[in-house]
């Protein structure tokens, strides 16, 4: 399917201007979660309650924020779903053990609301000690993956150098090994450090063995992920399990759309090198590209439009970071991907090539 036929746009001469603009989100997403004492995490991070209320007829979230602040609760959120019968209440809790919150509540409630019973549809509790363990195994999560792709981009566009994929697969497993000891997993400043130190493990693997095509799907996939949990800062949205998965759906659906263009970049490589400088050869290919790119996005788009505008607010936040993620994918792609190689070759040119494909004659 082609929505628009032989298009020849410019792309890539505006790559300076897109990097200056995803630089300008990012630094203002880092002072947001700054400015925020970091990320603002759910109780699935921090330990807490989510308890949902069915009222008989339809109650105000003003009237319920007051029924708990007369309970002597102060860190909480009210927010409706479905319905205006619906209540969910995510409190955080300085004591897991404690667990006279959903008494004082009730009293509140049946003071508050005489003439409007209720029930207890659902009561989750997460310890602290847990959500903290479950908020390190997210972000070690989010690097497996990074690892994972390296190794995967690596066999698939650059499958002579195996030692480089193998010493890629021996550091994964070791950082696995040593992100899975109970030191790691109790401490966010140990597994901020693991990250850092892979992060910059990965960077010289990939310089080391001319992993090119590995670099450029992870700039662009770092690029999304802070923008997307930068953007969630600014509009002080909650992180939580839900989110991650958001997160890596994202980095599944961006990494997607960049080894589609970088297919047809290594395709057309071969065969238009002595004519036409690199810039122009990405630009083409993003240009062959585009109607499939558009069709994939644009459909994406609109299934997670109708969940962000009707799915309810249990689903909003998960919807939005997908939606974030689509936008955000679908450029770093072009935008971000497509420069780091035009870069590589421009540092390295002398002793690399983007591909070693020959043309048949």
């Amino acid at each position: 399917m082609e929505l628009i036929n032989n298009p020849d746009f410019e792309f890539i001469t505006h790559r300076k201007i897109a990097l200056r603009i995803s630089l300008a989100v990012i630094v203002i997403g880092i002072i947001s979660l700054i400015a925020h004492g970091g990320p603002k995490y759910g109780i699935d991070f921090t330990g807490g309650a989510a308890i949902t209320f069915n009222f008989d007829k339809d109650v105000a979230a003003e009237d319920v924020r007051s029924a708990l602040n007369r309970a002597g609760l102060e860190s909480f959120e009210v927010t409706h779903f479905g319905d205006r019968n619906h209540v969910l209440i995510r409190l955080q809790l300085a004591d897991a053990s404690d667990n006279n919150y959903l008494g004082q509540i009730q009293t509140q409630f049946d003071s508050a609301f005489p003439d409007n019973p209720y029930i207890v549809e659902q009561n989750d509790l997460v310890g602290p000690k847990i959500g903290t363990e479950l908020r390190e195994k997210a972000m070690l999560a989010m690097l497996f993956a990074m690892i994972g792709i390296v190794i995967y981009i690596s066999i698939r566009f650059e499958a002579e150098s195996f030692l480089g994929v193998l010493v890629t697969l021996i550091f994964g497993l070791l950082v696995l090994t040593v992100s899975s000891s109970s030191v790691v997993l109790a401490s966010d400043l140990w597994t901020i450090l693991i990250i850092l130190l892979s992060a910059a493990v990965i960077g010289y693997i990939c310089v080391k063995f001319d992993f090119k095509y590995a670099m450029g799907a992870i700039v662009a996939l770092i690029h999304d992920v802070m923008i997307t949990v930068g953007i969630f800062s600014l509009l002080n949205k909650e992180l939580d399990l839900s989110i991650v998965a958001a997160l890596l759906t994202i980095v599944g659906y961006s990494l997607n759309d960049t080894i589609v263009l970088f297919d047809r970049i290594r395709e057309e490589y071969p065969k238009e090198r002595k004519r036409l400088s690199l810039d122009r050869i990405i630009n083409k290919s993003i240009n062959h590209v585009l109607s499939r790119t558009l069709v994939t996005s644009l459909t994406t788009m609109l299934v997670i439009l109708i969940l962000l505008l009707f799915g309810g607010e249990v689903i909003r936040s998960f919807a939005l970071a997908i939606f974030i993620g689509i936008v955000v994918g679908t450029y770093s792609s072009i935008y971000i991907a497509s420069p780091v190689l035009i870069y590589w070759h421009s540092r390295f040119g002398s002793s690399t090539e983007l591909s070693n494909r020959k043309i048949a004659v």
